[in-house]
């Protein structure tokens, strides 16, 4: 295996110049840096990632922690940002914590010890300690999807859920219809919380007052957590004519149960998702759904992530990124009657 020296002798050049290269510290010509990578390749020279990563106190490495791996916004959440920061020389440390302290606990050790350079983390109820543990070591940290109020010093990129919830509910309210059930994951997610408060004020600007008995969360998973409370609220005496769906995974679990009750969607019952995860337009019926810009989010987040890295006198920041309601054909006006 070629040394340094070789090619700095290669090169016509010090070693000291080559070192500048490879490390990407102090100034060198373009004409210099170019003998230098022809003298690498024709070597076949490659540098220690470990001896860089000492020199540099970096490790080219990013965490990047999520509440659910298997779920479809995570996944693509988690994909569009490894593609950003691969392009960019980074690895990605991906980590689900299923909503475990425990485990959310784990990886954060985990991410310390590996010298992380920075993370991505979408928080839980439990995070805000882990972040606060991050933020103690200068590792910069940027928060997606979810916030946490209670901690400074890091930036965020969110989405409008508040308007994203009232627009979708409004969607329903425009149609014509007046009960309708709305299924949710646990309130302890700020996001979560902040879409069920959109859906009330839109009940409360046409009108309506918000029924808590057609408003059901819970800890299952999300398909589950769907079909099942579907099926709660189309047993009621006076079953919904529409349901929205705070994720399009629970959605997706509500089409099932209703079409496990007998009901043709749209006629008998409207759904509605969020996320405009890729399956929503693909079941059927297409899904009308809140649309979270998914990809656009990672790479935010990933350009938020390296300007820290970069400059760790970045200034924070926060970028709130709009929703779009996407009106396919699971939604429409509700029958005058129904049959029991």
């Amino acid at each position: 295996m070629a040394t340094i020296k070789q090619v700095a002798d290669y090169a016509d050049v010090s070693v000291a110049t080559v070192s500048r290269v490879i490390n990407k510290t102090g100034y060198v010509s373009q004409d210099l840096q170019q003998r230098v990578y022809r003298a690498m390749e024709a070597l076949n020279y490659k540098p220690s990632a470990l001896a860089q990563s000492l020199r540099n106190q970096r490790t080219q490495v990013v965490g990047v922690l999520i509440p659910q791996l298997d779920q479809p916004f995570f996944s693509t959440l988690t994909y569009s940002i490894e593609q950003a920061l691969f392009a960019n020389d980074y690895r990605v440390l991906i980590c689900s914590a299923e909503e475990n302290r425990e485990k959310e606990d784990a990886y954060i050790e985990m991410m310390l010890r590996q010298r992380v350079d920075g993370a991505i983390i979408v928080p839980t109820g439990h995070s805000s300690d882990n972040v606060r543990r991050l933020l103690d070591k200068n590792v910069p940290v940027v928060l997606v999807d979810r916030d946490l109020g209670d901690v400074e010093g890091v930036s965020r990129v969110l989405t409008d859920n508040y308007q994203g919830g009232y627009d979708g509910m409004q969607h329903l309210l425009q149609l014509g219809h007046t009960r309708i059930g709305i299924i949710s994951t646990p309130l302890y997610s700020e996001a979560m919380a902040q879409r069920v408060r959109g859906t009330q004020q839109a009940m409360l600007d046409f009108g309506l007052e918000p029924d808590s008995e057609m408003l059901i969360s819970g800890t299952l998973q999300q398909f589950e957590m769907g079909y099942s409370a579907a099926r709660v609220l189309l047993e009621k005496t006076q079953p919904p004519t529409a349901i929205f769906a705070l994720t399009d995974v629970m959605a997706v679990g509500v089409i099932h149960g209703a079409a496990m009750l007998g009901l043709k969607l749209p006629h008998d019952l409207s759904v509605m998702g969020f996320d405009n995860i890729p399956l929503a337009a693909y079941i059927m019926p297409e899904l009308t759904t809140v649309a979270q810009p998914i990809a656009e989010i990672g790479e935010i987040a990933t350009q938020v992530i390296l300007r820290h890295m970069l400059d760790t006198e970045a200034p924070v920041s926060t970028t709130v990124l709009k929703d779009e309601l996407v009106v396919r054909n699971s939604t429409m006006p509700p029958k005058t009657s129904r049959k029991g």
